[in-house]
């Protein structure tokens, strides 16, 4: 600590002057009453990608007769570059049934509509952008005699460009090799699924995988996306 008189010193009375001997010499200016006076920036060692929204509802056809109560689960997939700094990895929602949807919710206005509302919060940090998070989401219902079944898959890329998106995401799944199977597979409340719903963001291992898409069933998401420290590290968007 290194002490000056008042009357040699050029600073107010009212601050105090600390010197650190490191590795890189700091100065800091600090007011009796706690406010910083001056404090260098430092640079960052990896920028942020913060997401807040919500998992809102999904929108199903009129010809849909199976899709009345649905619950929807989420994971994040992302590559080894980036680090969860806050926030959970997985969720599940609450089991909702389907109300009759408005007229312009859809194409026809007709159709019901399952609202979730379920909220999503979470933080990514990371020094490059390979690897970029996706959100993976799959959908079950519960059909007449009280099992669980599997309605869909979905996938989507993380907003890049910061602000408000509202997206719409199609939903398909995976079915057995015949009709036979099939059949046994409605029959027996087992159909096809994928033992790890992050497969849904690769490409990896599904070149043999047969699906049908669930032309019916639409997920709507509205997430906000807030960015930080992007420019230092030479990303811009336009």
């Amino acid at each position: 600590m290194l002490k000056m008189d008042a009357a040699d010193s050029p600073l107010p009375s009212n601050t105090h002057l600390r010197l650190s001997s490191r590795s890189k010499t700091r100065l800091s200016l600090k007011q009796r009453d706690g406010s910083i006076v001056g404090n260098p920036t430092e640079s960052s060692s990896s920028f942020f990608l913060m997401i807040t929204g919500q998992i809102e509802c999904a929108q199903t056809s009129s010809s849909s007769l199976t899709n009345t109560q649905l619950y929807c689960r989420y994971t994040f997939s992302y590559g080894s570059d980036w680090i969860v700094s806050h926030g959970v990895t997985q969720g599940i929602t609450q089991i909702a049934g389907s109300r009759r949807a408005l007229k312009g919710n859809d194409e026809e206005g007709k159709g019901s509509i399952i609202v979730w509302n379920f909220p999503i919060e979470i933080s990514f940090q990371s020094t490059n952008t390979y690897g970029w998070p996706r959100i993976c989401l799959s959908v079950y219902g519960i059909d007449f005699l009280g099992r669980d079944v599997l309605r869909g898959y979905a996938s989507m890329l993380l907003p890049i460009n910061p602000g408000r998106h509202t997206k719409f995401v199609k939903t398909y799944r995976p079915i057995s090799g015949n009709a036979l199977q099939q059949f046994i597979s409605w029959l027996t409340a087992t159909q096809p699924e994928y033992q790890d719903t992050k497969i849904t963001a690769r490409g990896e291992g599904r070149a043999l995988t047969r699906v049908v898409g669930e032309n019916n069933l639409t997920l709507k998401i509205n997430l906000v996306t807030t960015r930080k420290d992007f420019l230092s590290f030479g990303y811009t968007s336009k």
